[in-house]
């Protein structure tokens, strides 16, 4: 088997070699936080952006962020270390406080720092072309950590676990007032009467990939604007589509069950998508 490697703090090692203490506070309560980018041939997809949303989150909860890595060369090293410079791949950022002692967020911390790489299979041209089914997780969600890719993850895979023993693809979340608010690796996009918007949730991950669309969208003079939505208003919507960094943007084909329109909008917003890498 070919070795894997993963650059753990600052050295480049197999993968076999890599530990992290028990005492880590990433493993012990999830005190870390976490980018998925993807890469294909042409580089890192809106790596600025994901580095921005991480030193962001980092900033809210007190985590020292290690600015003066030099991210493009690192993730160009995981990549060819792993024979992954051509193709897509699936790169992991993972920031932990490390060992720190104390309560609350202790700044006299010394951060662990994680960069793997694996190669990544999107979906087929008959997945796009077909949609997804999503079904709607029933335990609402309320909490300001849903605004940062946190390392608490055990809420969303509940959700995708539900949607897969329901038949469906991915889970839609729903805030505690049972509006919604995004899927649990996806944030969301809709088209009514042909205008383009996102829910509006005040817990609900800032999407990389949907702000890099609304203004892809605005160059073209058309707008993404945020309100509050209902699940019914998803399911007559002229077109709903689940949008993460790895897929892009992926049609929804059903709700619940309950069919939903395959939008042929969906050739113009991946092109519109394309045009901001």
């Amino acid at each position: 088997m070919e070795k894997q490697f993963v650059w753990l703090n600052d050295d480049l090692i197999p993968i076999s070699q890599a530990r992290v203490p028990v005492h880590d506070r990433g493993f012990l309560y999830g005190d870390g936080l976490f980018e998925t980018l993807r890469a294909d041939d042409a580089g890192v997809h809106f790596l600025t952006e994901h580095l921005e949303r991480l030193a962001a989150s980092a900033q809210a909860f007190r985590l020292p962020f290690p600015a003066q890595v030099p991210w493009q060369e690192r993730l160009a090293q995981v990549l060819a270390a792993n024979g992954l410079s051509r193709g897509p791949a699936r790169i992991k950022i993972l920031l932990t406080r490390g060992v720190a002692p104390g309560l609350g967020l202790p700044k006299d911390c010394r951060p662990t720092l994680v960069i793997y790489a694996e190669a990544y299979t999107p979906p087929s041209p008959a997945a796009y072309a077909a949609g997804w089914p999503v079904a709607v997780f029933p335990e609402g969600r309320s909490t300001f950590v849903g605004r940062h890719k946190s390392l608490n993850y055990l809420f969303y895979l509940a959700a995708r676990q539900f949607a897969l023993d329901q038949g469906a693809k991915e889970a839609l979340i729903l805030e505690a007032d049972g509006l919604v608010s995004e899927g649990a690796a996806t944030s969301l996009i809709y088209l009514h009467q042909g205008h383009y918007y996102l829910p509006a949730s005040a817990s609900a991950l800032p999407g990389v990939t949907v702000t890099a669309l609304g203004r892809g969208l605005a160059a073209r003079g058309l707008a993404l604007k945020a309100r509050r939505t209902t699940v019914s208003q998803l399911q007559a919507s002229d077109g709903l589509w689940l949008a993460n960094s790895l897929m892009g943007l992926m049609p929804v084909a059903a709700v619940n069950g309950a069919p939903v329109q395959v939008s042929p909008a969906t050739a113009f917003l991946q092109e519109v998508l394309a045009d901001m890498n």
